[in-house]
C-alpha cells in the first residue's frame, strides 16, 4: 500500500534505521522531570536529528509546528490509564487511527501486555488497530511488554511478545533487549523491524544503542534516557551516530 510505503520512508533512513523517541510518558505519569514543557523538549529532539518522536494526541497538537517536517510523527492511540491505576494494563484506545491521520501521523503506537490479566484484551485491541491502520495505510508499531517487572529482561518472554505482535498485524516492533546475545534471536524470530527500548535510565544511552544494532535491532525508541538527562539533545545526537554511523 502507498501510504504506508510513504511513511515508512519517512521514519527509517536509507539505512532502514531509525532514531526514535518516546515523549509519551506524561499520559501515564504526569508532567515528570524532563517532561514540564512539551515544546522545549520537542525542540531538543528535533535539534538532535531524531529520525521520529512518540507523543500523545494532545502533544502532537501542540508542538506540530516544532517537528512538522524535521522529524516523522508517531501519535500513540492506547492508554486511559495512569500510573495511580492498580490496573495498569488494561489499556484503552484513547486516540481513533483517523484522528491520527488528521495529525498528519506517520505511524502509530500501541501496547501489547503479556502475562496479566489484561493481556487478552490488550492483545484483541492491538488486532483491531492494526486492522483500521491497515485500511488507511499507516503503519503500526506494537509496543509489546512482559507485565511482570522480573520478566522484562527475560528473552522467552520478550520473544514471545515480540512475535504476537507481528502474528497480530503490527509493521514493527518495540519491545525491551537483554543486551545480551540472545536478543539476536528474539529479533530474527519478530520477522519485523525492531526498535529497541531504553527502559530505566542509563548512565550511556549509546552502547544500549549500539548493541541492539549489533544484535540486528533496527533502530531504537528511548524515553526516559533522552528526556531524564541534563542535555536529552546531546544524548539525541549520540544516538543517531550509534544507530547510523558517523
Amino acid at each position: 500500500m502507498t501510504g504506508k510505503i510513504v511513511r515508512l520512508q519517512r521514519l527509517f533512513q536509507e539505512d532502514h534505521r531509525s532514531v526514535v523517541v518516546a515523549l509519551d510518558h506524561a499520559q501515564f505519569q504526569g508532567a515528570i522531570p524532563g517532561l514540564e514543557s512539551m515544546q522545549s523538549i520537542v525542540r531538543d529532539v528535533v535539534a538532535g536529528h531524531a529520525d521520529g518522536v512518540i507523543l500523545n494526541p494532545g502533544a502532537a497538537t501542540d508542538c506540530a509546528m516544532i517537528y512538522g517536517g524535521r522529524c516523522a510523527l508517531i501519535v500513540r492511540v492506547t492508554g486511559a490509564s495512569t500510573s495511580y491505576n492498580p490496573s495498569f494494563d488494561y489499556h484503552q484506545q484513547i486516540c481513533s487511527i483517523e484522528r491520527a491521520v488528521a495529525l498528519g501521523a506517520d505511524a502509530v503506537i500501541a501496547m501489547g501486555f503479556v502475562g496479566s490479566d489484561g493481556e487478552s484484551a490488550s492483545l484483541a485491541l492491538l488486532s483491531r488497530i492494526a486492522e483500521d491502520c491497515h485500511r488507511f495505510g499507516l503503519p503500526l508499531i506494537a509496543e509489546m511488554l512482559p507485565v511482570a517487572e522480573n520478566r522484562f529482561q527475560d528473552p522467552e518472554w520478550i520473544g514471545l511478545a515480540a512475535r504476537v505482535g507481528y502474528e497480530l498485524g503490527a509493521d514493527i516492533i518495540k519491545a525491551y533487549t537483554t543486551g545480551s546475545e540472545a536478543d539476536e534471536a528474539v529479533i530474527a524470530h519478530c520477522l519485523l523491524p525492531f526498535l529497541a527500548a531504553g527502559g530505566p535510565k542509563s548512565s550511556n544511552p549509546a552502547e544500549i544503542a549500539s548493541k541492539a544494532i549489533a544484535h540486528g535491532a533496527s533502530g531504537v525508541a528511548f524515553g526516559r534516557n533522552v528526556f531524564g538527562g541534563d542535555s536529552p539533545q546531546q544524548v539525541v545526537e549520540e544516538l543517531v551516530r550509534a544507530v547510523h554511523g558517523a
